[in-house]
């Protein structure tokens, strides 16, 4: 088990259980309702510079893409995680539709030389493989933000002739970052802030960089509060408290500078997570899912929310569909949909989905509590018992008796705990 595996586990361990200085909070209210909808898949766009040193520009400009694409509340965007595995692995476009349960599919290229960029895309109606659009856009690397605006609004306008009229937030007048600035947000957003301490400092000493640039930058300053979140939470700093009150200060300036942008708030609804504020986190987490109903790690993280505050089916709906459009989301948010649909009684979900969890995330090993306690609760004692050995092997100073004591309904944490006893733990 990698150090890292270990700190994110004792992290969510810390973050499940209670903290009884922290009041109980009201429920958070119902979330935005889940319809069908159409889902786009964005690919990530072929690099045709002829350089492999710009991969991490290329990258940047399909997420930028996707994010501009979630702002429309009549579509559903597929994550970047998700789609990045067909850079190297070939597919068809029936192959990555079926995968990925896409109805559209968006592909581009981009062409960098010095300061000129030429991004082409176009959008095809996956059953049929027809093209419905596509454009080509030449210009200074300057407009390469005109650019990303301009393909995700032609491509919600195609689907608005074909399915149903769609209408994007995006101020056409906001401010453009500084492009060194830009870039440096683009090596950063490459690299990831979660993966080792060297990483995440590295990650942060690039966005401070932007950051000292252009002051106003707010995406910069949201992914250095993110930075700051992990740096705390997966144990890479002394000063947890100090660190969490700075990611959260940065997450509020990037909502002071740029309000109807959800990356402040999906940051800062993490911290106050983290830090047991529940409000807070519910009203942060609230107005980023209002402004990218796509947004798939803000959509998990109230999906979390809504577990703690006993609103199990809606929980399980969000987080089904957070891990729908980005199923490479980090190993607690599938925990909590294990432990979301054993609350709800489903047992044969909660265990279908801790194993896969096992399988997917062995190091980390939380996943064996629901798995026990849902096999117990099926009558299944041996397979229950596996569960529960392991969970002694690998976290071998679990208190059992807190956990479940962080659910607002006790009900709740006292279902959790029959199943756990009756699997022996």
């Amino acid at each position: 088990m990698t150090v890292a595996a270990i700190l994110a586990t004792v992290a969510w361990v810390a973050l499940f259980r209670d903290r009884p200085d922290v009041a109980r909070t009201s429920a958070p209210s119902k979330p935005i309702a889940v319809t069908a909808m159409p889902i786009i898949a964005v690919l990530p766009f072929a690099n045709q510079t002829g350089d492999d040193g710009q991969d991490y520009f290329v990258d940047g400009a399909t997420e930028e893409v996707i994010n501009a694409l979630g702002r429309f509340n009549t579509l559903r965007v597929i994550g970047r995680n998700a789609v990045l595995p067909y850079k190297k692995r070939p597919a068809t476009q029936q192959e990555i539709a079926s995968e990925l349960g896409a109805t559209y599919l968006v592909e581009g290229s981009v062409r960098r030389s010095a300061s000129q960029v030429r991004i082409t895309s176009q959008l095809t109606e996956s059953r049929t493989g027809t093209v419905l659009w596509s454009d080509r856009f030449d210009g200074e690397l300057a407009d390469i933000f005109e650019f990303q605006d301009t393909i995700a609004r032609r491509i919600a306008g195609t689907l608005a002739a074909n399915i149903a009229m769609v209408e994007g937030r995006r101020s056409l007048d906001q401010p453009k970052p500084n492009p060194n600035a830009f870039d440096l947000v683009l090596r950063a957003r490459a690299l990831g802030h979660a993966s080792t301490r060297t990483v995440n400092r590295r990650f942060r000493e690039l966005v401070a960089k932007a950051i000292e640039l252009d002051p106003n930058y707010a995406m910069a300053r949201a992914l250095l509060a993110e930075a700051l979140y992990s740096q705390a939470v997966l144990g890479w700093t002394e000063f947890t408290d100090r660190e969490l009150a700075r990611g959260a200060a940065e997450a509020r300036k990037a909502i002071a500078l740029a309000p109807d942008e959800p990356d402040g708030y999906r940051a800062l609804g993490r911290i106050h997570l983290a830090r047991a504020e529940y409000d807070q986190a519910q009203h942060a987490l609230k107005r980023a899912i209002e402004i990218n109903p796509s947004d798939a790690n803000a959509l998990a993280v109230w999906g979390g929310l809504q577990s703690f505050s006993g609103q199990i089916a809606e929980a399980i709906g969000s987080l089904q569909l957070a891990l729908k459009l980005d199923p490479t989301l980090e190993p607690n948010h599938v925990f909590d949909l294990a432990l979301a649909y054993y609350l709800a009684r489903q047992h044969e979900d909660a265990l279908r989905i801790a194993e896969r969890g096992l399988a997917r995330y062995p190091d980390f090993p939380m996943f064996n509590l629901p798995a026990a306690a849902a096999a117990a609760q099926l009558g299944r004692k041996e397979q229950a018992a596996r569960y529960v050995e392991a969970l002694r092997r690998r976290l071998p100073f679990l208190d059992t008796d807190n956990v479940g004591s962080r659910f607002k309904d006790p009900a709740h944490a006292a279902y959790l705990q029959n199943g756990l006893k009756a699997a022996g733990l």
